[in-house]
């Protein structure tokens, strides 16, 4: 029972050292948590995403825990260049402080309660050394009780002493974290937060003057829309009179005086049809009476061609002045046969003007029938029409649409 009993107060204190040690291990990595100020630095990276260069944290000989929150530090600072926010990035460090702060309390007061099993361990093995010699209280029971006794009181010792040692620990681990943590806020405060106040100002000045630039051009495009806004409230205006009138008159009226001026059309079909077909019958009768003045111009133009070459002929003498005194010497020379075919000459002459007389007479006489026929056939269409009266008839086809209401 001895060595069952030493046994289990060495299984405690080996717990309780085991304990102690992984608290004292989780005290030393809070106090290395942060690093010292003086290696904290900012350099330049190159985002490979946008190709900016982008001030990010460097820490020379961090801590596998600090080069976490190094990590998510710069990964913020890369996706919000310009834009970060210091709360978020005390958030960032502050959540993997207190999450290794817990780990180390939880671990400093693991001896103590191991300490505390071992108390009632110990009372249970001299209870048990107790009952093993036959329940009396005698030498033998009691020195076994109080091994159980010496055995809970070491462990409950050990328990105590490595947790106030723990706890020490904690509070000098505690201690040196705080002070490097706020070293590494300010460190942020002083070096970093300016160079992105600095980037936030020039990037707020180019937003400013990209929205100048749009408001601008908004403008200017806004003013070009003044001329087809009036347009449209006179169209709205314009639209807005004709309904109100609509409505004063009524839709139903609208609609029978529609439906009737439709059925005055579709009756007076086949009477402008046949004004249709008298229209055209007046425009060839027009168009030959053209062709007949253009035969009688024809025939004019052909006189006044004649005319002209009459008038010419003295000319035509005067200019062969010599040729004439030279034929006047040879018709004197033989004038008998000249007077002779003078004579003859006169007589074909005169011959020739009286048929060309009556040829004219003649042709003239047809003319004069042919513009007479003309005229009497201009005079029946007109008369014609005149009995027709077709202004009448459209007038009192469209008079449907004098009843309509204004």
């Amino acid at each position: 029972m001895e060595v069952v009993e030493w046994l289990a107060l060495l299984m405690i204190i080996g717990f309780q050292a085991r304990a102690f040690w992984q608290g004292r291990r989780a005290s030393e990595q809070l106090a290395a948590l942060f690093p010292a100020s003086s290696s904290l630095r900012l350099t330049r990276h190159q985002d490979a995403a946008t190709g900016q260069l982008v001030d990010v944290l460097l820490a020379t000989g961090a801590t596998p825990d600090f080069a976490l929150i190094e990590r998510d530090t710069n990964a913020y600072l890369l996706k919000n260049k310009g834009t970060a926010d210091f709360d978020i990035l005390q958030s960032i460090a502050e959540r993997r402080a207190n999450a290794l702060d817990a780990e180390v309390q939880g671990n400093t007061s693991a001896p103590l309660y191991i300490g505390l099993m071992g108390t009632f361990l110990g009372a249970i093995l001299g209870l048990a050394g107790l009952l093993a010699g036959s329940g009396k209280f005698d030498e033998v029971g009691i020195q076994g009780f109080l091994r159980g006794v010496t055995v809970a009181m070491i462990g409950s010792l050990c328990g105590l002493g490595l947790t106030l040692w723990g706890n020490a620990l904690y509070k000098s681990a505690h201690r040196q974290a705080d002070q490097r943590r706020n070293d590494y806020y300010t460190f942020l405060q002083v070096e970093l937060l300016p160079i992105l106040h600095s980037d936030m100002a020039g990037s707020l000045g180019s937003l400013k003057a990209v929205l100048d630039a749009f408001n601008q051009e908004f403008l200017s495009k806004i003013y070009e829309f003044g001329p087809i806004v009036r347009a449209l409230n006179e169209n709205i205006s314009t639209q807005k009179d004709f309904l109100k009138q609509l409505q004063k008159v009524g839709y139903t009226q609208m609609a029978d005086a529609s439906i009737r001026v439709f059925d005055k059309v579709a009756q007076s079909a086949h009477h402008f049809e046949n004004f249709l077909a008298y229209q055209q019958e007046l425009n060839a009768m027009l168009q030959n009476g053209g062709q007949v003045a253009g035969q009688l111009k024809d025939l004019l133009g052909r006189l006044t061609g004649l005319e002209t070459g009459l008038n010419q002929v003295p000319a035509l003498v005067q200019q062969h002045a010599s040729t004439v005194q030279a034929q006047l010497s040879f018709f004197r020379q033989n004038q008998t046969e000249l007077d002779r075919l003078a004579r003859q000459s006169e007589q074909f002459m005169d011959t020739q003007y009286h048929e060309l007389s009556a040829v004219m007479r003649q042709r003239m006489a047809v003319l004069t029938q042919e513009a007479d026929q003309a005229a009497r056939v201009l005079e029946d269409h007109f008369q014609a029409l005149n009995k027709d009266n077709v202004y009448e008839r459209i007038v009192q086809y469209l008079s449907p649409f004098s009843e309509l209401p204004t």
